[in-house]
């Protein structure tokens, strides 16, 4: 069954019913050349965000992107590379679903 969480109402990680790989809804802080977001969730393969229409990017696209989020009070960036498979629009906001082209690497 598949488990109903909104990332942003969550202070952990939800496990969420699996695609091609396990899916976590977290919502992390996420910039892009062209905008901002939160994540939605994320696997190993892919990630799902949340971004303004202005910053919708077009399927087919690589975007490079920078997470970031904070453990035990410190802040930490990641990076990786990513190439839009699926864009959707959510009243005044666009979900962006990625499949990952290189592997979540430190930022630091």
């Amino acid at each position: 069954m598949q488990q109903h969480t909104h990332p942003s109402q969550a202070t952990d990680a939800v496990l969420i019913h699996p695609r091609s790989g396990d899916r976590f809804g977290i919502a992390l802080a996420v910039t892009m050349d062209d905008g901002e977001g939160e994540t939605l969730d994320i696997s190993e393969t892919g990630i799902l965000y949340e971004t303004s229409v202005e910053s919708q990017p077009q399927v087919g696209a690589k975007v490079a992107m920078t997470l970031e989020y904070s453990v035990d009070g410190h802040d930490y960036r990641t990076r990786c590379e990513a190439e839009v498979v699926r864009v959707e629009r959510v009243g005044n906001r666009v979900n962006v679903a990625t499949r990952l082209l290189s592997p979540l690497q430190s930022a630091q």
